[in-house]
């Protein structure tokens, strides 16, 4: 989007809470998410609780950063739905590392305005380790993976619970999100042979037939309320050495506006494809080690969602890890695209030997 297009939104934005609590003597563009218009605004009068800062999102009809790329607001509302009711989800701490959601202090419908509790100084978790990857030890991975996996389990065991059954409800209604992301990661996942037909043309049906099951289960019973863009990316800590356990540490899963009723694999899938590119393509074992951490505090898993998270996982690969610009060489964007490639078809096919061993073993024996 064009500079002066961004400033014409940050005054919108500005003006539109000039006249309440939140108003802003100024706000800064935060990096991070492409479908909408985030910035921290350092507010007029501080809130009773001495808050200075808070983070605003605003949303249109389209994509943020692609403006012709149409997207419902309706997301927004869901949004505000799903993150009111998670403020009766406690936090979850490991080892002094807190994961919970930030506040949503309003909600405008009108404007699509949403404004929450920030965590100043901080960066996502993807931006994190590429910053800090020489300095970050096994046992702070281990800490912090283990935080996110603990966190991730209490969530979707809480959204299992009788008390968020008309939550549940409420959250089928963001079809929107939901058939997004059957489309951008299913669809594309076949669509892709047409990119990489040496690596892939062999395996298009084998893709044909996930992508028909994974239609399948969108209509099935055993399905849960997820997160829905569940990836490093939404994940936010402060931006510095990893404290020992001696010092408390505050974790935000952000971003909700994906959140949809599907499979949890598909919350896990995403967050491991995109630690294990870590690996992949910039050689940061610290990925690897998130992943492994992270299943230890979500827990063990039946094989059949092993199986499932390990196809999604495949399919991020492909779909994803093959589009980020700049991201890698030529050499290293086939190589994911071929191990995207084999992981989904050993899943499908249930070969759990294949993964002994290998960056998603922990998936079978966590």
């Amino acid at each position: 989007m064009a500079t002066e297009a961004q400033d014409e939104m940050m005054l919108k934005v500005s003006d539109s809470l000039k006249d309440g609590t939140f108003a802003c003597t100024s706000l800064t563009k935060l990096s991070g998410g492409t479908a909408n218009f985030v910035y921290r605004g350092i507010l007029v009068t501080p809130l009773q609780d001495g808050t200075k800062t808070v983070v605003i999102k605003h949303t249109e009809g389209y994509v943020a950063q692609s403006p012709g790329f149409k997207i419902t607001t309706t997301r927004c509302d869901y949004e505000q739905t799903v993150l009111t009711a998670l403020s009766t989800l406690p936090p979850s701490t490991h080892s002094n590392i807190t994961v919970m959601t930030p506040s949503m202090h309003l909600f405008s419908p009108t404007t699509n305005t949403q404004i929450y509790s920030d965590l100043p100084s901080s960066l996502d978790l993807k931006s994190y380790v590429l910053k800090h990857a020489s300095s970050l030890t096994h046992p702070q991975c281990q800490r912090l993976g283990h935080a996110l996996g603990l966190w991730t389990n209490s969530f979707h065991s809480w959204a299992q619970a009788d008390e968020q059954k008309g939550l549940v409800e409420a959250m089928k209604g963001n079809m929107a999100m939901r058939d997004l992301k059957f489309t951008i990661n299913y669809d594309t996942l076949v669509q892709t042979v047409e990119r990489f037909p040496g690596i892939l043309e062999g395996s298009r049906k084998v893709f044909e037939k996930v992508r028909e099951q994974r239609r399948k289960d969108m209509e099935s019973e055993g399905m849960v309320l997820i997160h829905g863009d569940f990836w490093s990316g939404n994940v936010l800590l402060p931006d510095g050495p990893i404290s020992d356990a001696s010092s408390a540490t505050t974790v935000y899963i952000t971003d909700w506006e994906m959140s949809q009723v599907a499979s949890p694999a598909y919350d896990l899938g995403q967050m491991f494809a995109e630690l294990f590119e870590l690996k992949h393509f910039k050689d940061i074992e610290a990925g690897v080690w998130l992943i492994e951490a992270f299943m230890q505090g979500y827990g063990k898993i039946d094989e059949e969602m092993a199986f499932k998270t390990a196809v999604h996982v495949g399919t991020h690969l492909i779909c994803w890890g093959s589009r980020v610009q700049g991201w890698g060489t030529e050499e290293q964007v086939e190589g994911v695209v071929e191990r995207g490639r084999e992981w989904v078809v050993k899943a499908w096919e249930g070969d759990r030997g294949f993964f002994e061993g290998g960056p998603l073993g922990c998936l079978f024996y966590s």
